[in-house]
């Protein structure tokens, strides 16, 4: 994997941290970022990101260029919501939602703490954000695996994203369709510091 952090490297990538990369639509062709923490447009109301940058390890990085491109095969672009998340912010979350069945306490390690997993949704091919079953962090009966409480196109582009996350070595949960984890995810150390200003 060290082939591919020297190459984004030498591209001009932001190195947020020795484990972690900035994702870009250069390291992830056809990328569409819509950092939600890093606006008001969320469970808070408060932008707990100071900018719109995602970081994530290089091995994460590989497999969403696979989904990417299985995407855009499809006629899709993969949007991401949120990326590596630092330990303030998970506090900022637990505050406005404690609510153990979605976000992790700020007294354990949230997966997203380690790089390995991401907040994603679909876009078109102009980059539009597309109807799904919900929206980010509506933790309702419409944000689970079961799609039959939703419009039948957006439950299409769920299990379609759902099939390209899958394909591509990821792991999903019950709870949240938008939320994928590397599936040794429990391999990778926290990397909880807030230096670097980016960001279940």
């Amino acid at each position: 994997m060290a082939w591919l952090f020297l190459l984004l490297a030498s591209a001009g990538m932001a190195i947020a941290d020795e484990r972690l990369l900035e994702v870009t639509p250069e390291t992830i062709p056809g990328l569409v970022l819509d950092l939600r923490y890093a606006s008001t447009n969320n469970i808070t109301g408060k932008a707990l990101y100071p900018e719109a940058r995602a970081y994530l390890r290089p091995e994460t990085i590989q497999k969403l260029r696979k989904v990417a491109k299985n995407l855009q095969e499809e006629g899709y672009r993969l949007v991401i919501w949120d990326a590596w998340r630092p330990a303030s912010a998970q506090k900022a979350l637990w505050e406005a939602k404690p609510e153990g069945r979605f976000l992790t306490p700020p007294s354990k390690i949230s997966r997203h703490n380690r790089g390995t997993s991401v907040d994603v949704t679909l876009a078109d091919r102009n980059g539009n954000i597309l109807e799904m079953p919900s929206d980010h962090d509506e933790f309702n009966a419409k944000a689970d695996e079961d799609f039959s409480d939703v419009p039948k196109e957006a439950a299409k582009r769920a299990r379609t994203l759902r099939a390209a996350m899958f394909q591509a070595g990821f792991s999903g949960v019950p709870d949240e369709w938008w939320h994928y984890d590397l599936r040794d995810w429990r391999d990778y150390e926290a990397i909880k510091g807030d230096e670097m200003g980016a960001g279940r």
